[in-house]
């Protein structure tokens, strides 16, 4: 019944039709999208490269582009590869191990054991909690070809304190296990990218996703950033003309974004800053997100099921997650949105609470 993913996906369509509403007229709460929007600058690179270049072959190794996020990043050309959005990323990576054995911090993003599963690769879930470390699981991590790490954390919003990721990347580079590490929502707070660390830690690969700040989940924009071995085999079978012009356009944006995220970011700590007292308030029980979404726990609930379609019967639709290591349906994952659909949201938890 329950999607893998986020947004109006089928399932949701049916369940909400249901029950007399139309999926158009729903306020989205399970897709983890900048309510910013794009900037300006995107979408006149994307429109202007759709114009001039959608009848012509991209340069299949995307030199300008690839130049330009080099120079963000602040790494050499040779240590990036742009891919169609975040999830090739997580194939192309996973592929370097195939038939091999592949370890998940977890509860974590679904399309990590996918493309593991995709890949022939043994997974070992590797559940963290307040009473459980990496370090309780050394053993086990240091039979691993690769360890997958989500930083910032989907789904709990969570991040890994530094000093114990720099414990973690130390001890996995003496022991020879490489780490992957998603950084899809790091924009959206104000902490350094590890692929500052590329230099020191060879056993490192950064993917990142330019889908989420953006709001453009349907211009499949990203790219990973690794020592330049490590590139050249991914590109060694990566799929020709695999990025669009469209995306290209994105790419080419990027330096003059940096408003736009920084905006994004006051924004951010702002608005949950206020939505968390107001759910706080509601006796609910919440993740400590430092990103644009969240779990919300209802103390009174095991089964999140009742919670998700009284929101759905409302008009908001929640991120169940069934799917999610050590979760499973304990809890929902909501969206930080705008002002006014948080209240939306506010008001209806209220009367949640008092049908209840």
């Amino acid at each position: 019944m329950w999607p893998n993913h986020g947004g109006k996906s089928g399932a949701i369509r049916k369940l909400v039709e249901k029950n007399g509403r139309k999926l158009e007229e729903m306020l989205d709460f399970s897709a983890n999208l900048n309510p910013l929007g794009t900037p300006v600058e995107v979408i006149e690179q994307m429109k202007k490269a759709i114009e001039n270049e959608s009848m012509l072959y991209p340069d299949p190794d995307y030199e300008v582009e690839t130049e330009i996020v080099a120079h963000v990043e602040g790494v050499n050309k040779n240590n990036v590869i742009l891919t169609n959005g975040g999830a090739e990323a997580i194939f192309l990576v996973t592929k370097l191990f195939q038939s091999g054995k592949a370890g998940i911090l977890q509860p974590s993003f679904s399309e990590y054991e996918r493309a593991c599963k995709a890949h022939h690769i043994e997974i070992a879930s590797i559940v963290l909690s307040e009473n459980r470390t990496w370090k309780d699981y050394k053993s086990l991590i240091k039979n691993l070809h690769v360890l997958i790490i989500c930083q910032p954390n989907n789904p709990t919003g969570t991040i890994m304190d530094e000093t114990e990721m720099l414990s973690l990347l130390k001890w996995t580079k003496q022991n020879h296990v490489m780490v992957m590490m998603d950084e899809a929502f790091i924009h959206f707070v104000d902490i350094n990218s590890h692929v500052r660390l590329l230099s020191e830690f060879s056993n490192l690969i950064v993917i990142k996703s330019l889908t989420k700040i953006f709001a453009v989940p349907g211009v499949r924009a990203g790219y990973i950033v690794a020592d330049k071995e490590i590139i050249r085999q991914l590109k060694s079978f990566t799929i020709p003309w695999n990025v669009n012009c469209a995306a290209l356009g994105l790419f080419r944006a990027l330096p003059k974004t940096e408003g736009h995220i920084k905006k994004t970011q006051l924004w951010l700590k702002n608005e949950w800053a206020w939505l968390r007292s107001e759910l706080e308030g509601l006796g609910f029980i919440l993740s400590h997100t430092a990103v644009n979404f969240y779990l919300l726990k209802d103390p009174f609930l095991e089964d999140h099921e009742p919670l998700i379609l009284f929101l759905a019967q409302k008009g908001i639709v929640a991120r169940h997650t069934y799917h999610f290591h050590s979760l499973e349906g304990r809890c929902v994952r909501l969206a930080v949105r705008t002002r006014l659909e948080n209240e939306c949201l506010v008001q209806h938890l209220k009367k949640w609470r008092q049908e209840r």
